[in-house]
């Protein structure tokens, strides 16, 4: 029989309390997302994977359209090599462009195909439908944009998949990696390797596609500004091709979705897929190798009898052989107890 891999105590404890937390109403949970709660396309796939041993969810997104208005990028803090790392990092966070910075607030997410509403399908583009739903004002030139740096830009975005799963080990974690990979997330990895130092951590692979991913600057806004006067830099008709393009990547990103799901729940359906170590295995493929030889044999004996046509003949040379078979397995016992 296949031994599986021990289960650290630490690792069930920390994936039942994810799975308590998960267990609270849809009225009562919040996470740290935008949206704050499991997003309703990946709840199927996300209750597959905690339903598997070894594994357990830790944060998901399924996949978003987003419009997003930076944070100020003015009034940076002076830092000097005296300063640690930690204020460092988030200082610098703040005032790289296309980060969120100071203030930055998304202006539209969407888990889910964006459509139009019937009103603004009559209206036609003329209508400025994707413009209003994005918060954007009137369409502004670029070369009124002189200075980037006292600029807040507005973009769209199109994200696929992103999951976040921690493994009991590195071997539970190889299965999860491999479906990952081989349904188009190419860009899945191995997050935390603290585990090999750690007792108490567990590796993190994360299965994620930028082939995907889709990014467009839309609109902007001045530094300085109260943050409703958002200009538009695009039309109406460009908006249009930007949904369009996102509701098609977001139909590739469902059907990845659904391979990395078949690919891994198939996985883990298979007989010994559970780890084994040599000493096991060898007995595994020993047993499996006299088997296929006793049914040779038999199937050898078969043959001769129907050309003999003989039945009294054809029981005793099948229990001939089967004699042979059980003799042949005694002595190998009686070997591998004298080594």
């Amino acid at each position: 029989m296949v031994a599986k891999r021990p289960i650290p105590a630490e690792f069930v404890r920390k994936k039942q309390k994810i799975l308590d937390s998960l267990a609270i109403p849809d009225a009562d949970y919040t996470d740290k997302s935008p949206k704050g709660s499991v997003d309703k396309g990946i709840i199927g796939i996300i209750g597959d994977i905690n339903g598997i041993e070894g594994l357990i969810t830790t944060s998901s997104c399924a996949g978003r359209v987003s419009v997003f208005l930076e944070g100020s990028k003015s009034d940076p803090i002076s830092l000097g090599p005296e300063d640690d790392g930690i204020l460092r990092s988030e200082t610098l966070q703040t005032i790289v462009p296309g980060g969120k910075g100071r203030g930055g607030r998304w202006l539209f997410v969407s888990h889910d195909l964006v459509g139009r509403s019937s009103e603004s399908v009559l209206e036609g583009l003329q209508g400025g439908f994707f413009a209003r739903l994005f918060g954007i004002g009137s369409k502004r030139d670029a070369s009124e944009i002189s200075d980037t740096t006292r600029t807040r830009f507005v973009k769209f975005q199109f994200e696929p998949m992103i999951l976040h799963i921690m493994a009991a080990s590195l071997h539970h974690g190889k299965s999860v990696l491999s479906a990952a990979i081989n349904a188009g997330f190419r860009e899945s990895g191995v997050q935390s390797l603290k585990n090999l130092e750690d007792s108490a951590s567990f590796p993190m692979v994360a299965v994620r596609s930028s082939g995907l991913a889709l990014t467009s600057i839309i609109g902007f806004m001045n530094d300085g500004d109260d943050g409703t006067n958002i200009h538009g830099l695009v039309d109406e008709n460009y908006l249009n091709m930007l949904i369009l393009m996102a509701n098609e990547r977001f139909r590739a990103n469902t059907d990845r979705i659904r391979r990395f799901r078949d690919q891994l729940m198939n996985t883990k359906s298979q007989p010994g897929h559970t780890w084994e170590n040599a000493d096991t295995r060898r007995a595994r493929l020993r047993a499996q190798g006299l088997q296929q030889q006793q049914a040779n044999m038999i199937a050898t004996a078969d043959c001769s009898i129907s050309i003999s046509g003989t039945k009294s003949k054809q029981n005793s040379n099948i229990d001939l052989v089967r004699r042979t078979v059980q003799s042949n397995e005694a002595t190998r016992n009686e070997k591998d107890t004298i080594h």
